[in-house]
């Protein structure tokens, strides 16, 4: 593993000259940030590293600046625990369940706090702290610059009005919202977080226009997770019933039946329409008792497609009762701009490739859609994405392997790993697992496959999302139903045991939480000892007394 080398910017723009020294930087002080920083402390205790975040306190999306009231998990409570702290041993801290059974932010965002507390990397996170870019240094001591500095500071917004803002200040300017001055309130986006702010504003009382790209993908799905049901997303059998990347998960019998044979592949196709027949239903979203107004807001195709957004239906009053009710109006509409005169940062991905590297990704892509199809037939089924996604699929995709690493051997030296580059159905399961992948490779203790092989590998992940997901093409890679499966090789690949059940029925039937995995960094210790001091091997810096307080 190597060092990086961080340079950072008082508020006056001046560059620092006083350097600390770090083994590693991991950008990011939310879930996957922190439990990365456990892992590795787990293997390596001497290591001296550094979490950065750009806010001032942990968390992330459940910092407490971004919680407010009506944000709630997502998942019910046994699977949103971390494995070293249940929450019944946190007894300051009341667990607060809305009518849905379902934990606010708040307690939550505590919970986290003396979860990182308890595992002990609080004190290796600096607060407010904007990594502004990462560069690399070819030939020099150290081999990553981090450019520390503030937001930039100059960004025209006189031309406009309106106040304006990104669902990430929700929290911060909760105030502003719930005043009784607000009476209506325009949310532009069908993603997650647009969903999240209509449900929360309407739980505030206000008026909601919701508008929609009328020719992206529509509106959410969402689903009623009560019962067992939250529990089929972690059950192995589901995932064997699913589109699954890979099978090799120790019932490949049963992947084989499901998308193999005759009965099994017409089962899948069975098991594909009646779940998204009874979401309707539950809903009243069927033909025959939809309200006239939701007609043209009813998603076209199933919910198990993922063509569009899906979320847990987790508020105390149902979003399409809030249609119905006129409180919420979606408009299916494309805002061109705000104001031509506006200035606005956008993050697009890049699509300046050379003619060579997009020949070969699409021959690779061609490549892996044989195997997707081959491995799952039904997903000849699936719809086409939305018509206003990129028309090439090769261009502006994050290609890498296994999400975590690039395939250029260029960047396989151990310095680098992206985590948190998809979303799975546990993201708290998909931290500890990946973080212990990504430290066990930064040490040097994990043999890679060729770099044919990992382009190959890479390009079949993303093939397969952009095929079993069509309303994601652009979005981040979602490993859903087959989060099991994908789990298991992972754990195969670091040599641990990836069945965790007592049996092949609870393994089958009973989903999986945090507390079935234990400590996966500790065990991975027991069998190969911790990793000496890197520190000999190449250092990483960050300024001292350059950092301003109000960054």
């Amino acid at each position: 593993m190597e060092g990086l080398h961080t340079q950072g910017r008082s508020s006056t723009g001046s560059a620092s000259t006083a350097n600390e020294k770090f083994d590693l930087i991991i950008i990011g002080a939310g879930i996957y940030g922190l439990y990365t920083a456990k892992t590795f402390l787990t293997i390596c205790p001497t290591i001296n590293l550094l979490v950065l975040d750009s806010l001032p306190s942990i968390g992330g999306v459940w910092s407490k600046e971004r919680v407010c009231p009506g944000l709630h998990l997502q998942h019910h409570s046994k699977f949103f625990e971390f494995s070293e702290l249940r929450y019944e041993d946190v007894p300051e801290i009341e667990m607060d369940y809305n009518g849905r059974g379902y934990i606010s932010g708040y307690p939550w965002c505590r919970y986290f706090q003396a979860w990182a507390e308890k595992v002990g990397v609080v004190k290796y996170v600096r607060l407010n702290t904007t990594v502004q870019q990462v560069t690399r240094q070819i030939g020099e001591e150290y081999l990553w610059k981090c450019q520390i500095g503030d937001d930039d500071k100059n960004l025209d917004y006189s031309k406009f009005s309106g106040p304006v803002m990104h669902h990430r200040y929700f929290g911060e300017r909760y105030e502003e919202l719930a005043s009784e001055n607000v009476k209506e309130v325009v949310v532009y986006g069908a993603s997650k977080s647009g969903l999240d702010a209509v449900m929360q504003l309407a739980e505030l009382g206000k008026k909601v226009k919701w508008i929609i790209r009328k020719e992206g993908r529509g509106l959410p799905w969402l689903v009623d997770l009560k019962g067992l049901r939250s529990d089929l997303i972690l059950m192995r059998i589901v995932n064997t019933i699913a589109p699954a990347a890979y099978q090799d998960d120790g019932f490949y019998g049963l992947h084989y039946v499901f998308k193999q044979t005759y009965l099994g592949k017409a089962f899948q196709k069975y098991a594909f329409e009646k779940f998204g027949q009874l979401v309707r239903k539950e809903y009243r979203l069927d033909d025959s008792q939809v309200d006239e107004i939701l007609i043209p807001m009813i998603p076209k195709h199933s919910i198990i497609w993922n063509y569009n957004i899906s979320g847990t239906d987790n508020s105390d009053a149902s979003l399409y009762d809030r249609i119905r009710s006129k409180q919420t109006k979606v408009i299916k509409e494309t805002i061109t701009s705000l104001e031509k005169d506006l200035s606005m940062r956008i993050g697009l991905p890049s699509t300046k490739y050379t003619g060579e590297y997009l020949e070969k990704w699409r021959y690779l892509e061609v490549e892996a859609d044989e195997r997707v199809y081959k491995s799952n037939p039904v997903l000849q089924y699936a719809p086409k994405p939305p018509p206003y996604f990129l028309s090439d699929p090769v261009a502006g995709k994050l290609r890498l392997y296994h999400h975590i690493l690039p395939t250029d051997p260029e960047f396989l030296d151990g310095s680098l790993v992206i985590l948190g580059s998809f979303s799975a159905a546990s993201t708290l399961q998909s931290a500890m697992i990946l973080s212990l992948w990504a430290a066990v490779y930064m040490f040097g203790k994990m043999e890679l496959p060729p770099q044919d092989e990992m382009e190959k590998t890479a390009a079949y992940e993303i093939r397969m999302h952009q095929i079993r997901s069509p309303g994601m093409v652009n979005d981040l890679p979602w490993v859903s139903f087959d989060f099991l499966a994908f789990s298991t090789m992972m754990l195969k690949e670091l040599g641990l045991n990836p069945w965790r059940k007592k049996g092949w029925y609870d393994e089958l039937v009973h989903a999986y939480t945090c507390h079935d995995y234990g400590d996966l960094a500790k065990e991975w210790v027991e069998l190969h000892r911790t990793v000496g001091d890197p520190g000999g091997r190449s250092r990483s810096s960050i300024p001292t007394g350059s950092i301003s307080p109000d960054f």
